[in-house]
């Protein structure tokens, strides 16, 4: 996945997180505040009942107070209407009436005066009155009393030496009184209950026996204080201790609904300007950074491709500018390097081979015409001019392998069957016969090659030359009748064919091997004395190949072992602790060639013939 499409997905994967958690935040707020405002409700109601318990609490005690008035118990007397006056004229009662013991009102005063249509009434089957006389201090439910007025009662037992002889009973209206005044709140409503009955309520419209009007105005009509206007309003109860009323609280859920629609704006504008700054930012971080970038990399590929002077600018910062401008410079450089390698090719391939071929005419002159040590002379000097001359040939590959699309492989990757091409190369050396021109036997007559049947690396077909090179390589080295083993082996675990030459030569000196290897620099004194194992260097990289030497070029003694490790050194001068040959027991050179195995959907290289070394 390129640089460009993984930004792409990192950055919608981040839109995608800040959505979500901008979501989850709104979702969690909302139940925050919907738990909160139920968790409110709730306490208004516990609150509410708690209030109107202490209410009542009072007025309860006021009324024992009021009884333990002995001028209370003087029935019908003048003065016990002047105690039950000045008991009105104390307390937050709307009225207060006296019973004796059988259950008949002896006095009834109301704050517009006394009522005398209710005297000598006897009112004992009303339950709070019968539970007073009985002892006890009681509160009634709401009923409607004498006067006509819709009240609660508030009872307590009168008595005189420990017996009850009446008792004072204070009442409340529930039109107009104060006793639930500190139940109101214009956020919710909130309604008292007694036995399944409106005591008071502040929604508009309750119908309580035309007295829960506390919500109204002066003419009795209905006032909504936080009304509930759905279906589904949150509600919360509360009972009291000191009677058996219950306080119910309702809230609207559209009293949350719309501030919580001024958030969910709120965060819709704020996430839509944060999303908006992560693509602003996102934008920006491509435009300056990824497709310079990308940029870069045009740039290093147009180097590959020798193409010295392309590629876009990149533009941008001054650390842009300044890798730009390093890159021109580098790109200058190769140029100019190559240059001078492709002037000094052509001197090889024309200005040199011409005059080499002079003086290998000459001295072939002279070798048919003279005798003794002077036709030995002008042989020497044919043969070194001919040596001079394949090896300007060969340099000449340098030119051919500074091209990187023959290495690309044209339409696809290159594969080649590098176990038929080893033993074509091997048979090759193994036919020819005779002398070479340098007096060495150009043929190697005792040469073994083992490996599988197949064995496709991905490369181009051009690494023939490179095993005709380590073939050569043996020729030249490795005495006058050498053995040879060559060896394919294939590498499952890391994909990779190894090309193993080994022989029973004197092993590749040390000073080459580090030269080639890089431990050393090329100078007057460390050098090597021919082009064949840079070359074959030179073609295994092109192809993330390497060449691997074991230390000294001496084969193990005892063969390949595939667990035992043995030192070797590529051309990179990375140590490998690959046991990189498989010699056969023979204590000479050792060269190994790395080459990436070709993948197997890939189709089989089209049949031709495999170049020759040179």
């Amino acid at each position: 996945m390129s640089l460009a499409h993984r930004y792409a997905v990192a950055f919608l994967l981040v839109l995608l997180v800040s959505g979500a958690v901008l979501a989850v935040t709104f979702t969690a707020h909302r139940t925050d505040v919907a738990e909160g405002t139920e968790a409110t409700v709730a306490d208004r109601a516990a609150q509410s009942a708690t209030i109107l318990d202490g209410r009542i609490q009072a007025h309860r005690q006021t009324v024992a107070v009021g009884a333990a008035d002995p001028t209370l118990a003087a029935h019908g007397t003048p003065r016990q209407r002047r105690a039950l006056e000045a008991f009105v004229d104390r307390s937050a009662f709307e009225g207060a009436s006296v019973v004796d013991e059988t259950g008949r009102v002896q006095w009834l005063v109301t704050g517009h005066g006394e009522s005398m249509d209710v005297m000598e009434m006897n009112i004992s089957d009303r339950e709070y009155v019968q539970r007073t006389l009985e002892g006890e201090q009681y509160v009634s439910e709401p009923f409607v009393a004498e006067t006509g007025n819709r009240v609660v009662a508030i009872a307590a037992p009168i008595r005189a030496d420990g017996e009850v002889v009446g008792a004072l009973t204070g009442t409340y209206h529930l039109h107009g009184t104060d006793l639930f005044e500190p139940l109101r709140d214009e956020r919710a409503a909130t309604t008292v209950e007694a036995d399944d009955e409106v005591v008071f309520s502040t929604v508009a419209g309750t119908d309580g026996a035309g007295t829960e009007d506390e919500s109204g105005d002066e003419n009795g009509n209905g006032i909504e204080i936080g009304g509930v206007g759905e279906s589904d309003p949150i509600t919360a109860e509360a009972a009291l201790e000191t009677v058996d009323w219950t306080v119910t609280v309702r809230r609207d859920r559209a009293a949350i609904t719309t501030p919580l629609a001024d958030l969910l704006a709120l965060q819709v504008v704020s996430g839509v300007t944060l999303l908006g700054s992560v693509i602003a930012f996102g934008i920006w971080v491509y435009r300056s950074q990824v497709r310079r970038i990308g940029r870069l990399l045009e740039r290093v590929r147009a180097l590959e491709r020798r193409e010295y002077e392309a590629g876009p600018s990149i533009g941008g910062a001054a650390e842009w500018r300044r890798i730009d401008d390093a890159l021109a410079r580098l790109g200058g450089t190769l140029g100019r390097r190559e240059q001078m390698l492709l002037v000094l090719n052509r001197i090889l391939r024309h200005n040199l081979r011409n005059t080499l071929n002079v003086i290998i005419g000459r001295a072939s002159d002279l070798e048919a015409s003279l005798e003794g040590d002077d036709r030995e002379a002008a042989t020497e000097i044919r043969r070194t001019a001919k040596d001079l001359l394949e090896l300007g040939n060969r340099a000449r590959l340098t030119e051919e392998l500074l091209d990187p699309v023959a290495a690309e492989g044209g339409d696809g990757t290159p594969r080649t069957d590098v176990a038929t091409l080893v033993r074509e190369r091997a048979a090759g050396f193994t036919a020819s016969t005779g002398a070479g021109e340098t007096g060495h036997c150009r043929s190697l007559e005792n040469v073994t090659v083992s490996g599988p049947d197949r064995a496709v690396a991905a490369c181009g077909d051009e690494i023939a030359i490179a095993i005709d090179e380590l073939l050569a390589n043996v020729v030249d080295h490795a005495g006058a009748s050498p053995t040879v083993a060559v060896t394919v082996d294939l590498d499952v675990e890391t994909d990779r064919i190894l090309v193993i030459v080994a022989d029973d030569g004197p092993g590749i000196p040390a000073d080459e091997v580090s030269v080639i290897t890089g431990e050393r620099a090329i100078s007057q004194v460390n050098h090597t004395g021919g082009i064949g194992l840079w070359l074959v260097d030179w073609i295994c990289s092109r192809y993330d190949g390497r060449l691997v030497i074991p230390h000294g070029g001496a084969a193990n003694a005892g063969g390949r072992e595939p667990d035992t490790d043995r030192n070797a050194t590529t051309v990179d001068g990375e140590a490998d602790d690959r046991d990189a040959n498989s010699g056969g027991g023979l204590q000479g050179a050792t060269v190994v060639l790395e080459l990436p195995l070709a993948s197997e959907n890939e189709s089989d290289p089209a049949g031709g013939s495999v170049p020759a070394g040179v």
